[in-house]
């Protein structure tokens, strides 16, 4: 049971709210540092939450058997959808290297990917979210045309999973994600809707603790790509 529920204890990252808590863990992986592209690349920046790519530390080692930076739940770096996608493209660019830029939008992206919602379901943030999405993207928007969203996860497939998420995070995320179709739609942004497989059993279930395995794994991760691909097809089909 101290294992199970271990995630509950990594929550630095985490807000509370009177009862309303964000259980789940992020720790912040190393911020990419770009010397500027090279050549002719094509600069990819990935911008999420541990589903993008999670760090490490003695804690989410003992407590979560978390050892590697990358997407949580992804067997490897080059299983997780940010790298999948990145392969998607690079086969369509095959004259130009592809190259991931983690946690910071590059001013000189040729892509950018923003993924998230997930922490924020609590109360105070989700009155804000609609606001701070729609900045952040025209943000984006200022330094490329080609920008996709990735939708909120919010799988309920596993008993074990009630432990990962506070018990208003379910209806919540169904609000997050209407806003970020909304906001995606008003701003002629794709979107991609990962929500259609989250409770698809064959995309979780990967890791030591619950914590871990409430994340997208390997299969999971491709469904991400597909959704991400298809998102970046349509951006890219504009000049």
């Amino acid at each position: 049971m101290k294992r199970k529920t271990a995630l509950c204890a990594l929550c630095a990252a985490a807000a509370l709210a009177g009862s309303a808590e964000d259980k789940l863990s992020f720790v912040k992986p190393a911020e990419t540092r770009s010397a500027g592209k090279k050549g002719n690349e094509y600069l990819i920046s990935c911008i999420g939450n541990s589903i993008t790519r999670h760090g490490f530390n003695e804690q989410t080692i003992r407590e979560l058997g978390w050892g590697r930076e990358c997407g949580m739940a992804a067997s490897s770096e080059k299983n997780d959808y940010a790298h999948l996608l990145a392969d998607q493209v690079q086969k369509l660019f095959p004259e130009r290297k592809v190259r991931l830029i983690f946690n910071r939008a590059d001013p000189e992206s040729d892509l950018i990917v923003w993924q998230g919602g997930e922490h924020d379901v609590l109360p105070e943030k989700l009155a804000t979210f609609e606001r701070r999405l729609t900045e952040r993207l025209r943000e984006y928007l200022r330094i490329t045309p080609h920008v996709i969203v990735i939708g909120i996860w919010n799988p309920v497939c596993r008993e074990e999973f009630r432990e990962c998420t506070a018990s208003f995070y379910p209806r919540a995320a169904k609000q997050v994600e209407a806003i970020e179709k909304k906001v995606c739609r008003n701003l002629g942004v794709p979107f991609a809707e990962v929500s259609k497989y989250e409770n698809d059993p064959a995309n979780t279930g990967s890791g030591g603790v619950a914590g871990v395995r409430w994340h997208p794994n390997d299969n999971g991760m491709r469904r991400y790509a597909e959704a991400a691909f298809r998102a970046f097809l349509e951006t890219a089909s504009r000049k």
